[in-house]
């Protein structure tokens, strides 16, 4: 979108909107328009894997997902604008549309959890497809995944479906013509279901979301933040400080 600024931390970059400027644009995007949500796992992740730093940079819209970049960033004189929780967006959206004609598209998620969102902000034309375990390797099974979402004539599509298999689908959409808004949602629906539990205001406010979540899941968790998470540290220092 023109006029909207832009930073750039860790070679990722991050676009300066605040939430409501956001939707109103993506509710009236004419063509193609892809968003990406990047935290601090998808920063190092982009860190380690060319192909993976090209679909974020590549992507139409970024948003900074995350309050521990956002501190970060801070620190060496970078910002990164509002942080926007891709579930608070997702969220917001569905408010939006609440009760309107148009049509949603759904990859990713059970049938239990979509029916759970529908009903709880009244959205009544939503089309849903869960892809099986391992799809994005299958190029058949990629293939259905794609002609489902042509068919669904959606206008927005909500790719739940995992970091980097929702943004190689919203790639692979644009290059098959298909219009649309493509958010990369990750795990978003299962908060507003009520699957999972968003952390207390209070814990995001000190920026302690991970922790709370950790609580939560230690066994699945555990690893991601208290080992793979530190490789965000030598990315902090190697930034260099911008001069203000």
């Amino acid at each position: 979108m023109k006029g909207v600024p832009s930073e750039y931390f860790a070679r990722v970059r991050f676009d300066k909107y605040t939430q409501n400027r956001l939707i109103d644009h993506l509710l009236s995007v004419d063509g193609y328009c892809s968003v990406v949500t990047p935290n601090v796992d998808h920063v190092i992740r982009a860190n380690r894997d060319e192909d993976i730093l090209k679909l974020y940079l590549d992507a139409d819209i970024s948003i900074n997902d995350s309050r521990i970049l956002n501190l970060l960033s801070r620190k060496k004189n970078i910002d990164l604008g509002d942080v926007i929780p891709g579930s608070d967006l997702t969220k917001a959206i569905f408010e939006r549309l609440a009760g309107s004609s148009v049509p949603i598209t759904i990859i990713g998620a059970s049938d239990e959890t979509v029916t759970v969102v529908k009903d709880t902000y009244n959205l009544s034309r939503v089309s849903h497809y869960n892809p099986p375990m391992g799809f994005i390797k299958d190029e058949t099974e990629v293939g259905k995944c794609l002609d489902f979402m042509k068919n669904s004539k959606g206008e927005i599509f909500f790719l739940a479906i995992g970091s980097p298999r929702q943004e190689i689908i919203a790639k692979k959409a644009k290059e098959r013509g298909m219009e649309g808004v493509f958010l990369s949602i990750g795990a978003s629906l299962l908060f507003l279901s009520g699957e999972e539990r968003r952390a207390p205001q209070i814990f995001q406010k000190l920026s302690l979301e991970w922790l709370f979540r950790l609580c939560q899941s230690p066994r699945r968790l555990a690893k991601r933040y208290l080992v793979d998470g530190l490789a965000i540290l030598p990315l902090f220092l190697k930034e260099p400080r911008r001069k203000g």
